[in-house]
């Protein structure tokens, strides 16, 4: 799909590829040698789950719109992983109900939740949630081997990234690092939450989806007309949030 949008343009700058992305994170404990979790030094993040969605230019100016990407990932083998919550899972409802059953049965919050954090009576609990969580059908679906980190590179590597925050460029290093796959650097990265001030001045909050919601009436008609195309719904839904947060940085862009 072709889309010709001057924001865009603007935002791209001189790059001709953007790569918008976001992830929802399997947290891991032991953090030496890996980037930490700000405000949690002894733990790390690596995907669990990614969306987005690839924009290219084309010959004549505009932006090809390349289908968006959902993609699920194992937990690092021989880490200590936490409990997965269903607020921050692409599951089934069926499955959520579930795993709110066993975050109710924690003595700590489901991030802080480790084999090495909690009692031995309760690491049943966990590892029957991770279990459940792996199983759901909307995850093994969508699943994908590590080797598909190196796809993701190929484009990552050769684009514009725009994010929100920097935990979803970290857990990229973190799960290269423990595979052995090369990190190479994106071209340049578009982090939306330098605008956080501005957001809490003008929408009386910087979360992401508070964000969206504040600055949609006074999109532009070009902007607008990608809600139509770009998956949007659900928030913590990657692909979701990788759609806002383009969003947002298509409006910051027209302040500017």
């Amino acid at each position: 799909m072709k889309i010709v949008n001057p924001l865009i343009d603007k935002l791209a700058g001189n790059h001709n590829k953007i790569l918008v992305f976001d992830c929802e994170f399997w947290h891991v404990f032991g953090s030496h040698g890996f980037i930490p979790i700000d405000k949690a030094p002894n733990e790390f993040f690596t995907p669990r789950e990614i969306g987005g969605f690839l924009l290219t230019k084309t010959a004549d100016g505009g932006w090809t719109y390349k289908k968006d990407f959902f993609v699920t990932l194992d937990p690092p083998k021989k880490k200590d992983v936490s409990f997965v919550s269903s607020q921050f899972a692409t599951v089934t409802p069926k499955t959520a109900k579930e795993l709110d059953v066993y975050q109710s049965l924690l003595t700590t919050d489901w991030h802080k939740s480790y084999l090495q954090t909690l009692p031995n009576a309760l690491h049943n609990v966990l590892l029957a949630g991770i279990v459940t969580y792996l199983d759901d059908e909307n995850i093994r679906n969508f699943h994908k081997p590590n080797s598909w980190y190196k796809t993701l590179l190929e484009h990552f590597s050769d684009s514009l990234v725009v994010v929100k925050g920097t935990s979803d460029l970290d857990a990229i290093q973190n799960v290269c690092k423990l595979n052995g796959i090369q990190y190479v650097p994106p071209k340049n990265i578009y982090d939306v939450a330098f605008w956080n001030p501005q957001s809490h001045r003008n929408c009386g909050t910087a979360k992401l989806e508070g964000t969206y919601n504040c600055i949609l009436p006074k999109l532009d008609t070009e902007t607008q007309s990608l809600i139509k195309i770009l998956p949007l719904g659900k928030a913590h839904n990657p692909m979701a949030d990788a759609a806002m947060t383009f969003i947002v940085a298509l409006y910051i862009k027209s302040t500017q």
